[in-house]
């Protein structure tokens, strides 16, 4: 086995997901460079699927035979560094798995602004080679009422104190999953 972990994070919680992912992989990790970083830029660029384009990856994602791919949903759309990265390297990719941290919940996850409905879009993308897409709801490490609160769910990172419980569940499931 011989993955790679790309990823593109904003605010920090898709690149602790990234980091340790690629820490349990065993595996080289890197991140996705867009030419432009500005956050309402890349939102708009999200929703109209236009993109300022990203910069050239330092390694080739042909070299693994399995790309872990990580980055946020923005108000329900794969973001333009995402969509960038799947285009630009599906030829060479031979597996892929799609990891989120996001703001939607379980319960809402087909909802407008939810998870599920992005997967089938980088499945659009790329194809058969996409194996599995797994959503990583930074409420799976709030407590009580604070996980339906939308502030709350804004300004909690994903960092070693609270990675535990359900969403440590799941990342040690999707490392499996990636890893047979």
């Amino acid at each position: 086995m011989n993955p790679l972990v790309v990823y593109y994070s904003k605010k920090g919680s898709n690149k602790y997901l990234a980091e340790r992912l690629a820490r349990e992989l065993q595996c080289e990790v890197e991140a996705i460079r867009p030419r432009l970083n500005l956050f309402a830029l890349l939102a708009l660029f999200g929703a109209i699927k236009m993109s300022p384009g990203i910069a050239p990856l330092r390694h080739d994602p042909g070299s693994f035979d399995r790309i872990v791919l990580c980055g946020p949903i923005w108000m329900g759309q794969l973001i333009s560094p995402l969509r960038d990265f799947l285009k630009r390297y599906r030829a060479s990719i031979t597996k892929l798995y799609f990891a989120t941290c996001c703001g939607s919940s379980d319960e809402d996850k087909d909802g407008t602004f939810g998870y599920a409905t992005v997967f089938p879009r980088v499945r659009a993308i790329v194809g058969e080679k996409c194996v599995h897409c797994q959503a990583f709801p930074i409420g799976l490490v709030l407590d009580g009422e604070d996980k339906n609160k939308g502030d709350a769910v804004m300004k909690t990172r994903l960092s070693d104190s609270n990675f535990t419980g359900a969403i440590e569940k799941r990342s040690t499931a999707f490392v499996e999953k990636v890893s047979s």
